[in-house]
């Protein structure tokens, strides 16, 4: 078949642009130079129509979270298409007089979807969108609130040291994390005035890094945490001098994102209700209508935690909430779920929960335990153990065994009126015996 020159043209012109329209995401338009400057080319671009971006993506934070409205509109989009990217948009009053704020500059709720078009341009270490300090129509930007979708999980950052420094890569470092909501636990807070507006550190073994409090919180009058804790905000940087490679910090919106962060789930059974707490690395064991449980990857302890998230058996969560008593037992009210790499369900503790109660703690821990099927009752059956110790057995989406049969059942152990019992969750957690 006989090529044509102009078939020929057309194709390539269609694939070149294709390539650069799939070359337009946020995390593009964040790329760095070693100086941290932007280096996509429409970063400072002239004020032109061919040369203005369009971003979607889910605000971290309504437009009265983080800086006053009458002063400032920020907007921080986070893109929920992947795990990569997020993009500042920003306007002042400052530069445009008592009349600043057009009517393209909405108001919006975090997690609100967003569609921004605008001017890219660089500001001390990050690429944003703004309107170059003027008020004129071919500089401003505009916003368009798409819907409402909630905001997206936090991204759990293994140690400070992951996040306080510059790679222009993006495989690690603060860039990596720009713009995202993200969480780190079990760091030690540092000097300063805990206040609206004021910038103050947290730090682990690896590193510090900057914790800004925002200006329109809560944290005036409130009380100082102690001890480890764990924070989500959103990471920024605001360094004022080329090279742009310091200044990363972590934007907290509000008193409830820092929880005292525990290291086992055990720990939760002694503390208050109402106490802000935060949990990492928990293995997810079995799922409920409404909740589900968590367990050390040791099987020290588990908890429970009420969530209508879609979590699956073998998840590793990090997880921040308060304190509550739920159905007789303490258990975390998530805010917040971190998710990592699945691992496989830690293995069942074996024996009678009363031989358990002897050596451990098993609240909230998956175990196996044999026995004999007992009287049936509504949601549930007693099960004798081999010592002839009865347990109550709740299920959850499983049939009564007939009473007399031989049975292993596995479920979440928990305290409820002073007594141990098992919740089941599926069929398969109940097993006849021969």
């Amino acid at each position: 078949m006989r090529f044509r020159p102009a078939l020929a043209l057309a194709c390539a012109l269609s694939v070149l642009a294709a390539a650069a329209g799939s070359a337009d995401s946020i995390w593009d338009y964040q790329a760095v130079n070693p100086d941290g400057t932007g280096s996509h080319p429409l970063v400072g671009a002239d004020p032109l129509p061919e040369n203005r971006v369009t971003v979607e993506g889910v605000a971290l934070a309504g437009v009265a979270e983080i800086l006053n409205p009458a002063d400032m509109y920020t907007i921080f989009i986070q893109d929920d298409t992947s795990r990569r990217g997020g993009i500042q948009v920003w306007s002042g009053r400052f530069y445009q007089g008592p009349q600043w704020r057009p009517a393209e500059y909405v108001d919006f709720q975090a997690g609100d979807r967003v569609r921004v078009t605008g001017l890219l341009a660089n500001h001390n270490g990050k690429v944003f969108i703004n309107d170059r300090h003027s008020g004129s129509p071919e500089t401003r930007f505009t916003v368009t609130v798409l819907g409402h979708v909630g905001l997206p999980d936090p991204e759990l950052i293994p140690s400070v040291g992951n996040c306080n420094f510059f790679d222009p890569t993006r495989r690690d470092g603060g860039e990596r994390y720009q713009t995202r909501l993200v969480m780190l636990h079990g760091v030690q807070l540092g000097a300063g005035n805990w206040a609206n507006n004021s910038l103050l550190t947290v730090s682990d073994s690896t590193g510090s890094v900057g914790l800004l409090l925002s200006r329109m919180g809560d944290f005036t009058g409130n009380p100082r945490p102690q001890g480890a804790i764990s924070v989500v905000g959103i990471m920024d940087q605001e360094d004022n001098a080329l090279p742009y490679h310091d200044a990363y910090r972590i934007w907290v919106k509000k008193q409830a994102d820092v929880a005292a962060a525990l290291g086992s789930c055990r720990e939760v059974q002694s503390l208050a209700a109402g106490e802000s707490v935060a949990l990492a690395g928990k293995v997810v064991s079995r799922v409920f209508d409404g909740h589900f449980y968590i367990q050390d990857e040791g099987r020290a302890g588990g908890v429970r935690v009420v969530s209508d998230r879609e979590v699956t058996a073998g998840d590793v969560v990090s997880v921040m909430g308060t304190v509550v008593e739920q159905d007789g037992e303490k258990a975390i009210a998530a805010r917040y779920i971190a998710f990592g790499k699945t691992r496989a369900v830690p293995l069942t503790v074996g024996g009678g929960v009363a031989r358990l109660s002897g050596s451990l703690a098993p609240d909230g821990l998956l175990v196996r335990v044999p026995g004999t099927a007992g009287p049936t009752s509504q949601g549930g059956f007693t099960l004798y153990e081999d010592s002839g110790q009865p347990v109550a057995v709740s299920l959850s989406a499983a049939a009564a065994p007939q009473p007399g049969a031989r049975v292993a059942v596995t479920g979440v152990a928990v305290r409820r009126s002073g007594s141990m019992e098992l919740e089941a969750a599926h069929g398969g957690d109940l097993r006849i015996l021969e």
